[in-house]
């Protein structure tokens, strides 16, 4: 997965827009998948999770945002991993925050529907899951945020808008 990404931080001013989509409380284990210097993690603690999980493939990121916990003394609630998302078992995880280009969507998709418990939410930051329609999509300035819940409903016309394509030799 590590080369789908590169560090694009979700601006301060757009971590609101995940909880807007998916309010946490003391039940919810959070993941956030490439999680950078650790805001959404942090944020999601701020907002009542339980549990957040940050996995990053930076180790720089990792160590920094290790000892931010330490510091907040929030090492028992949060926990950052140094790994590529695909090493990693996300059957834990009621929510799955992802700012995560298509590209790692398309190759996130099965390890997500097997993995992920019914009932779990997954936000995609800008970029949707093809073949899953949205529960609930949330647009602010220019910025896009989609809501699916686990198992995810199948967006029937993808699959007829690309056989059309194939079809027309597009």
């Amino acid at each position: 997965m590590g080369s789908f990404i590169s560090l694009i931080p979700t601006p301060a001013e757009h971590v609101e827009f995940f909880f807007e989509l998916a309010p946490v409380s003391a039940d919810d284990v959070v993941y956030d998948l490439g999680s950078g210097d650790g805001r959404l993690v942090f944020a999601a603690i701020e907002h009542g999770a339980g549990k957040a999980v940050g996995v990053e493939l930076n180790p720089e990121h990792v160590a920094s945002t290790r000892k931010k916990a330490k510091e907040m003394g929030l090492e028992n609630r949060v926990e950052f991993i140094n790994a590529d998302v695909m090493d990693i078992d996300l059957s834990k995880a009621t929510v799955v925050f992802c700012y995560l280009i298509t590209a790692a969507s398309i190759a996130l998709r099965p390890k997500f529907e097997t993995e992920l418990k019914p009932g779990t939410r997954v936000v995609m930051e800008s970029f949707p899951v093809p073949d899953w329609e949205p529960d609930q999509s949330l647009t602010r300035a220019y910025k896009t945020m989609y809501l699916y819940r686990m198992p995810p409903k199948i967006d029937i016309n993808y699959k007829k808008g690309l056989q059309k394509s194939a079809g027309d030799g597009i």
